[in-house]
């Protein structure tokens, strides 16, 4: 055994601490809104991040109208009617219905 290999530690930790990040909630009509966070950006842009995996460079402006679009869009993936709105609360949605193919 060399000198080196006595000084490297037996095993090797997968425990890794990655970060500092610094990323904003995004809330609608009072809520947060999952999987969506962002950086604000000088000059009125915002970076949104859907899931820690896409990002978005948008004007604060295009934020308005692009937020609830998203928003819905993610209630309706988790199974949702639809976002909470200020005058409903959202509930489950029903299953799909299956699909049956038609022959002719």
């Amino acid at each position: 055994m060399s000198a080196d290999a006595a000084d490297e530690p037996a095993t090797r930790s997968a425990v890794e601490f990655v970060g500092p990040f610094e990323s904003h909630d995004v809330v609608f009509n009072g809520r947060l809104v999952p999987h969506l966070t962002s950086s604000p950006m000088q000059g009125g842009r915002v970076l949104l991040h859907l899931d820690r995996r896409f990002v978005l460079d948008i004007s604060l402006q295009e934020a308005d109208y692009l937020v609830p679009f998203l928003a819905h869009c993610i209630a309706v993936g988790m199974g949702y009617s639809s976002f909470p709105d200020p005058d409903c609360e959202p509930h489950r949605a029903q299953p799909m219905p299956q699909v049956v193919g038609i022959e002719l």
